[in-house]
């Protein structure tokens, strides 16, 4: 057999291994939920992180609960990485009295709901560390206020 068949007839079973793989990564489901020190939840907001060339994210409920997922994907969180926290878009614009007659004030800046450490996944403090196992992660979070 010649040189060439040989490798003709491996190529496929070689490239096989490599594609399943490279398919092959370990992914976990992580929720949990942010609180304040009191036990109250975080109603708005929406959690970000960052690491090892990924992205992840969650939208917060209503009762603080949320859910990541990776960005590209839409799938589970890669495992075996470590991720920095972010959590953003938690904001609530000012109320403002819409009675007739009454002139409104000019736009003013938005009430923070966390502290603004929180929004920098830098200065946060939070770090996600997903182990390599499909075991769901339980990953709650306390903030504090500004």
């Amino acid at each position: 057999m010649s040189t060439f068949s040989k490798i003709t007839c491996f190529l496929p079973a070689v490239l096989l291994v490599c594609f399943v793989f490279a398919g092959c990564e370990v992914r976990a489901p992580v929720s949990g939920k942010v609180t304040f020190p009191d036990g109250s939840p975080l109603t708005l907001g929406d959690i970000r992180g960052y690491g090892d060339g990924t992205h992840i994210r969650a939208s917060i409920g209503e009762d603080g609960s949320f859910e990541l997922y990776e960005v590209t994907l839409g799938d589970r969180v890669p495992a075996g990485k470590t991720y920095e926290i972010a959590i953003v878009n938690t904001s609530e614009e000012k109320k403002v009295d819409s009675r007739p007659g009454v002139i409104p004030p000019p736009p003013s800046d938005p009430v923070l709901r966390i502290g603004a450490k929180f929004q920098n996944g830098a200065t946060s403090g939070l770090k996600l560390e997903v182990p390599k196992s499909k075991k769901p992660i339980e990953y709650n979070i306390e903030v504090t206020k500004p």
